[in-house]
């Protein structure tokens, strides 16, 4: 049964023409009462050659019916004809969308390169600084890793303790304070120490650096250790022999005295041992500031701002793959999905070409039954008049009736192979859209170079390739 047209979307449900129900129209019109009434009144006379007004009005009812269905069929055949004109639009939409993801990966890829610039610069730079420090000081190779902060200082502390409580023990007896006494003045000393002699083990590196002044520097540092650390202790180990038979302050007097007259005339075996554990605190904490890092010095650092610049770009790196990534698969599943769509449209557009076939051949039939519709219902009045008059009735009562002859719109030829060639050409598009798609993102980044690269120290920047120009 006809329907309302929707745009040009066809509907199989309107496909069928409207059913004549010709018992409904005669009753509706009411032919036979007046085809009896007519004819008591002597209508239409014999000599009549143009239908009755019943007549008339019974042609009319299947001629409006008769209307609508053959609006209908136009309506219909020109949703077809839309639908069929859908196909190369629809080509012509996939491809749009194959130049919008091409254009989102080549945008994005030029954000992503952007970000990457300052990072790649950064480690150019520093690259350049560390190959000028190393040709410089004619090294070759990384710098010796940096030695465990935690168990080196661990070994200072440990022997720094033994002085503690050794210095300690011998400061409390005449400190008035006792073992808090002295364990506090054994606490500064043992820091003094350890903060002097690792201080000079540092500075003592820089004899490995190519000037003179920097190897008078760390010359003058290590003579600087050795006077230190064998006056400090040698006088603490003087002090303890004052304790002895002196008051605390007088001993720090006398020690002092006695270091100048004889640094090296001390009184008793513990005051040796005072100087003993002294002197292995200091040649600890100087042995643990000479080895702590590599021996020239500012190598460690130089070499770690590199590499943490390089991890640094690593870690942009591999965030702009992993968008461009992520981008070229949700580029890549929008564009099957627009194909497909557009691959099911031209499918329904082919059907439709059957379709319209189908309702042209049904559309024969249909004015066929128009015609007997209304040849029925004329026939209905003409007989219930002629058993009510007493003549033969007109002349034209035993003529057929018919409606002019339609001519239906000619559907265009080639219809089916012109849309069943889109789909062709629309996988086509898709194929050249999704290689396109996969190069931009195989030649992303290209113009800057990988982790790899970079650590072979090639950080220039190549030449500059826009991903997806070179399928275009």
């Amino acid at each position: 049964m006809f329907g309302k047209g929707k745009s040009n979307r066809f509907e199989p449900d309107l496909q069928t023409f409207p059913e004549i129900m010709v018992d409904k129209l005669a009753a509706d019109l009411k032919l036979e009462k007046r085809a009896q009434a007519d004819a008591r009144a002597g209508v239409p006379p014999t000599s009549a050659a143009a239908l009755s007004a019943p007549e008339l009005e019974a042609a009319d009812a299947v001629r409006a019916l008769r209307r609508r269905a053959l609006s209908q069929y136009e309506m219909e055949q020109q949703a077809f004809a839309a639908r069929i004109a859908e196909a190369g639009s629809a080509r012509e939409q996939v491809e749009l969308k194959v130049g919008a993801a091409r254009n989102a990966i080549r945008n994005l890829t030029l954000d992503e390169e952007n970000r990457l610039e300052n990072a790649r610069a950064r480690v150019g730079g520093l690259e350049r600084k560390l190959r000028a420090f190393q040709d410089r000081h004619r090294l070759d190779g990384p710098p010796r890793p940096a030695q465990n902060g935690f168990l080196a200082f661990g070994l200072i502390l440990v022997v720094g303790l033994c002085e503690v409580v050794l210095n300690g023990y011998f400061f409390a007896e005449q400190n008035a304070l006792g073992y808090v006494g002295g364990i506090a003045i054994a606490c500064v000393i043992a820091v003094v120490n350890v903060a002097f002699s690792y201080a000079a083990g540092v500075q003592v590196r820089f004899v490995n650096r190519r000037g003179l002044t920097w190897k008078l520097w760390g010359a003058m540092c290590f003579l600087a250790f050795l006077a230190f650390a064998a006056t400090l202790n040698l006088a603490v180990a003087h002090f303890r022999d004052a304790l002895e038979t002196q008051a605390w302050n007088a001993a720090l007097i006398a020690a002092v005295v006695d270091l100048r007259a004889g640094p090296v005339d001390l009184r008793s075996f513990a005051s040796w041992l005072v100087v003993g554990f002294g002197l292995l605190v200091s040649l600890t904490a100087f042995g643990k500031g000479l080895t702590m890092y590599d021996p020239m010095p500012g190598y460690n650092a130089i070499h770690d701002d590199w590499e943490d610049a390089i991890d640094d770009y690593a870690e942009a790196y591999g965030d702009a793959q992993d968008a461009l990534e992520d981008a070229f698969a949700e580029a890549k599943d929008a564009l099957e999905q627009e194909g497909t769509a557009r691959r099911t449209e031209l499918k329904a557009a082919i059907d439709a070409v059957h379709q319209r076939g189908t309702l042209t051949r049904t559309l024969q039939t249909f004015l066929e039954t128009c015609d007997e519709a209304a040849n029925r219902l004329i026939r209905l009045y003409r007989d219930a008049n002629l058993r009510a008059r007493d003549d033969a009735g007109p002349a034209y009562f035993n003529e057929p009736f018919a409606f002019p002859t339609y001519v239906a719109p000619t559907p265009p030829e080639g219809d089916r192979d012109r849309a069943e060639q889109e789909i062709s050409r629309i996988d086509a598009v898709m194929g050249a859209g999704v290689t396109a798609l996969l190069a931009a993102r195989e030649h992303a980044l290209d113009a800057y170079p990988t982790v790899r690269e970079i650590k072979v120290g090639d950080t220039s920047a190549r030449p500059h390739v826009v991903a997806g120009s070179e399928a275009a």
